[in-house]
């Protein structure tokens, strides 16, 4: 994680700049003179502190997920090794940036288990309105290829890479 000149927190591993320097430039807005939400530290400083000092490898792409309904719908986010936090935040793995009913911070979360293939879904917990299969999201639970999630507002389609037929595995 690293700071651009205006405080925003952003993977340096996703991203060249800032996203929401650069979005805000899109909009015609000054980025010197502006102050808004983007401006206010959410992130937990021993978090970031942590991920600031880990050394990690780049992880490999093992899925993703299709947005189907909602503001982003036709978009799609790629999910990779390990955990991947979704939220609007930038610099979370799964940025539904334009989805003002998702958390900025981790609202939910899919864990890839490379031992057997297995994709688990976790929502943050104090939100209430992670769905997988119709059904609310209280405790972890496997999610399979195909399946329909919701996060907020958002409808999103999982669509699994690494399965039974293929993996990373050396």
């Amino acid at each position: 994680m690293v700071k651009c000149f205006k405080g925003h927190m952003y993977n340096a591993e996703k991203f060249s700049s800032c996203p929401q320097c650069a979005a805000m430039e899109a909009e015609g807005q000054s980025i010197n003179s502006q102050v808004d939400q983007a401006d206010i530290d959410t992130e937990d400083p021993v978090t970031v502190k942590r991920q600031v000092y880990e050394i990690v490898g780049r992880r490999k792409v093992v899925g993703c997920l299709i947005c189907v309904e909602g503001v982003m719908k036709g978009e799609g986010f790629l999910l990779v090794e390990g955990d991947n936090d979704i939220g609007r935040g930038a610099n979370l793995e799964v940025v539904l940036s334009k989805e003002t009913t998702v958390s900025r911070k981790a609202h939910a979360c899919i864990s890839y288990n490379p031992e057997d293939n297995s994709y688990i879904l976790s929502a943050a917990k104090d939100k209430k309105d992670v769905i997988y299969d119709g059904n609310q999201v209280s405790e972890p639970v496997t999610i399979k290829d195909g399946k329909m999630l919701r996060i907020g507002q958002c409808e999103l389609r999982f669509v699994a890479f690494c399965d039974e037929e293929f993996s990373w595995k050396d």
